[in-house]
């Protein structure tokens, strides 16, 4: 009697490890395909980034994630949060305050100041849907090629071990 029990509550151990390590192997994927390929970016709609300054606060903190869909699939607007380019290629999210005749006027949150350059739609990636507080730093950790290649050894050998019966 008392063996069934463990072999239920085993089983029951095994199952939850099987799925959470079957999300994050998705999760992942999904976020590296995405994070590589504009065109699967554009198929699938949405790419995650890691916020990296404090220019948003208290919308976005410093190693937030914020979740862009693409901008061929929404509606953009004033007072939307957009993901962009600026004028020297660097990504940015800052939110549109003011729509002129040559483009659009953002600021971030936290700042000032609107910023300098005037966002064109060509420069648009999207807009933000929504963030995951904290969980950048570890995406952009688990993103690192050495991690993915580490990540398949352990997955490999766990699968060997686990499957070995």
């Amino acid at each position: 009697m008392e063996c069934k029990r463990v072999y239920k509550n085993k089983a029951y151990r095994s199952n939850i490890i099987n799925i959470i390590l079957i999300g994050l192997f998705i999760i992942l994927a999904l976020n590296i395909m995405t994070t590589k390929s504009d065109k699967l970016f554009e198929i699938i709609g949405y790419r995650s980034y890691t916020v990296l300054s404090g220019s948003m606060e208290p919308e976005f903190y410093p190693g937030d994630i914020v979740i862009t869909k693409h901008k061929n699939k929404t509606d953009i607007k004033i007072n939307d949060i957009v993901t962009y380019r600026d004028n020297d290629g660097e990504i940015i999210t800052h939110r549109i305050i003011e729509e002129i005749p040559e483009g659009y006027i953002t600021k971030g949150d936290n700042n000032n100041v609107e910023d300098v350059d005037i966002l064109t739609k060509e420069n648009i990636i999207g807009e933000v849907k929504f963030s995951i507080p904290k969980i950048g730093y570890v995406m952009n950790f688990l993103s690192n090629p050495m991690v993915i290649a580490a990540e398949m050894i352990i997955l490999a050998v766990f699968i060997f071990f686990y499957y070995k019966d």
